[in-house]
């Protein structure tokens, strides 16, 4: 699969520049991973540190941790199967586990936050702010969440990469979500659940709940975002015009991709937890 990989700086990996805003993110967002469409974006990394600079005061808002828990848990009417995952793990693991998906499950919907305010402004619909401040929270990443360990495609065994290539083909994909990489660490759990998944990402519910979380996500960061993002493609362009088509589709698949993934962990949540 790694011909077919979104090229990404890993943190480990960053320097500069880069490794500060990387640092900055994980603390403004609470979470103690910098999560895929940085690490994509950080190839640009003058649009990142402009595009971050834009976005992140309102991240620091009550207003946008409220408008986070409205995409947080879609409504999923489908029957969804309880496993016991005990016959493959004790209490231990399945709590990391838990751990893992309450992480993402908290950063996707700001992640989409993030994705649609930069499509609209660069598509020249900045966020023009409607919405006062209702108050502001303390960065700093949540002592209770644990650390992320992502499997690295290339690295990965041949039974983890043919999953992944599973996983990517079916989302009609170029590379597979931090989500699914962190996961993968329990591969018993993710071969469960994405058999399941496999098969609820063709319904037509699945569909529609993932166009009405990106719609919602776009009306919620022009209602409620209280501070501008104003960049456009015309000024960014100017500013770096050789990279714009690649800043541009990439804004775009991180904007369509968090939609489902936003579904998919809520339904894995729901299978590990009833």
């Amino acid at each position: 699969m790694n011909q077919f990989g979104i090229p990404e700086i890993f943190e480990q990996d960053a320097q500069g520049i880069v490794k500060e805003i990387y640092e900055d993110i994980k603390l403004v967002l609470k979470v103690p991973v910098v999560n895929f469409i940085f690490r994509a974006l950080a190839h640009y990394p003058q649009f990142l540190a402009y595009a971050w600079e834009q976005v992140r005061p309102n991240m620091l808002t009550v207003n946008m941790e409220s408008a986070s828990q409205l995409l947080r848990a879609p409504n999923i009417d489908t029957s969804i199967p309880k496993i016991d995952f005990s016959r493959d793990y004790g209490q231990q693991t399945l709590q990391s586990i838990k751990n893992i998906l309450a992480v993402f499950r908290y950063v996707n919907p700001k992640l989409l936050l993030i994705a649609s305010t930069w499509g609209e402004s660069l598509g020249n619909r900045p966020i023009i702010p409607q919405k006062e401040s209702f108050g502001m929270i303390s960065p700093g990443v949540y002592e209770e969440m644990p650390s992320i360990e992502l499997i690295h495609v290339p690295n990965a065994p041949l039974y983890l990469k043919a999953l992944f290539y599973d996983i990517a083909k079916e989302h009609h994909s170029y590379d597979v979500a931090s989500d699914y990489r962190a996961l993968a660490r329990y591969p018993r759990f993710l071969e469960i659940v994405w058999s399941y998944l496999k098969v609820y990402i063709k319904s037509d519910e699945y569909i529609i709940l993932k166009r009405n979380l990106l719609n919602k996500s776009v009306s919620l960061v022009h209602q409620q975002m209280p501070y501008p993002v104003k960049f456009s493609s015309n000024l960014t362009k100017a500013a770096i015009p050789s990279q714009m088509a690649g800043i541009m589709g990439l804004v775009s698949y991180f904007q369509n991709f968090l939609p489902g993934l936003i579904i998919e962990m809520e339904i894995i949540n729901k299978m590990l937890n009833g």
